[in-house]
């Protein structure tokens, strides 16, 4: 081998042990998944191999979409009445749509992307054993301060965050229950993991995302991994146990009753998380009326928010996002992004129609997760949910193949 080709080899395994620790980082820290990106993001250039890189890229159409998303953003600068800044802000956001061409290219081969998902698995470990040992122990890497069964113990995110990355983690759990060839000892260590990640969400979180994550997540694993009578049958345990659940959550049904009585009492002076969200859905559907085919533009959300707001205290609040992705996009990229972001959405499903059962559950449990999180907070927007739906939408779209054997 010429120095040249050892030198390529080595940048290319420094890809690749990059992502892998992406995928380990980005539960736990932000800071430190995003200086492994910029690491992966350098290699990734100075490997070479572009018509390697092409063809994958060519032939993953959920990829296409998401850089097709991405660049309708671009496009949208062009109309837009947004400052220089809040333009900036969004590019760099969003970036992330782009870096998903990164991680599908650099995946190829199975054995990667079983250790990308090896690494978020011991991640959520780590925060699963951590939020069990802030029940009797304050941990000093605690987000919170409290003990004791039926309150909140979120560890390294907030509760909105480690809702969603535990849902994740539950559906992972599943998949390798599910997995042909393993051993019964292996399918209980994983059932028993399983359930700690369920249990860890419906008692020990107070985020309501998080629930709603959690049903997603199940329902659409059961019904695309399974068929027959078992699809059923499964279903109806999962309703009985999903009942058992909630009736010994008292945690659960303060959040859900309090959710309730929050959008009885909406009215113009309610500032209560529910009471916010339905005002942002007001205003921002009447924004989508007004432009709907191409929206207002990059961007242009946090101005024209202000400008249909009731009062300055509303502009203040719901000036940086809607909570609710769908929206976000539709005001600034109209029914062409919001259909992008869709197909971004369901597209991982498809392209693993063919796939092995645990392998379709675990794309549809994560599509499941994305639609919840983009209809109550910002799925794209926000750091670890845009880390999180735009490197599970990659990993998981890495391993396409327009075979019926993936």
């Amino acid at each position: 081998m010429s120095w040249g080709m050892a030198w390529q080899h080595r940048v290319q395994q420094g890809v690749l042990g990059g992502l892998v620790l992406v995928f380990l980082a980005f539960p736990i820290s932000n800071a430190l998944a995003n200086l492994a990106m910029l690491l992966v993001c350098l290699l990734w250039l100075a490997s070479g191999q572009w018509a390697e890189k092409w063809q994958r890229l060519r032939a993953n159409p959920g990829l296409w979409v998401a850089l097709a998303l991405y660049a309708w953003m671009w496009i949208g600068i062009a109309y837009t009445d947004a400052t220089e800044a809040e333009i900036r802000q969004h590019l760099v956001k969003y970036f992330k749509l782009a870096f998903m061409a990164v991680v599908v290219t650099s995946l190829a081969h199975a054995t990667w992307r079983r250790r990308c998902w090896a690494a978020y698995a011991v991640a959520l470990l780590v925060t699963l054993a951590s939020t069990y040992l802030n029940i009797w122990f304050q941990l000093p890497w605690s987000t919170t301060a409290n003990q004791g069964w039926n309150t909140d113990h979120t560890v390294f995110k907030d509760h909105i965050a480690q809702g969603i990355l535990m849902a994740m983690f539950l559906a992972l759990c599943l998949a390798q229950w599910l997995r042909p060839g393993v051993s019964w000892t292996a399918r209980g260590l994983w059932g028993l993991l399983g359930l700690l990640a369920l249990l860890s969400i419906t008692h020990l979180s107070i985020g309501r995302s998080g629930y709603l994550a959690l049903l997603a997540a199940l329902l659409c694993f059961v019904w695309w991994a399974l068929d027959g009578w078992k699809r059923w049958a499964t279903l109806a345990l999962l309703a009985v146990g999903l009942l058992g659940v909630y009736a010994t959550s008292p945690l659960m049904q303060d959040r859900v009753e309090q959710a309730l009585q929050e959008a009885r009492q909406h009215n113009l002076d309610d500032f209560s998380s529910t009471g916010q969200r339905m005002y942002f859905a007001d205003k921002s559907l009447a924004l989508i009326a007004e432009k709907p085919l191409l929206g207002w533009g990059t961007g242009a959300y946090h101005q024209q928010f202000c400008r249909v707001a009731d009062n300055a205290q509303w502009c203040h609040l719901g000036k940086v996002h809607p909570h609710n992705q769908f929206l976000f996009i539709g005001v600034e990229h109209g029914l062409t992004g919001l259909l992008l972001l869709l197909a971004m959405i369901g597209l991982p499903v498809w392209m693993t129609r063919h796939a092995p059962a645990h392998v379709r559950g675990l794309a549809a449990a994560y599509a499941g997760i994305f639609v919840v999180i983009s209809m109550t907070h910002g799925s794209l927007w926000l750091s670890t949910e845009s880390h999180f739906h735009t490197l599970m939408g990659a990993l998981l779209m890495a391993g396409y193949t327009r075979t019926r054997n993936p």
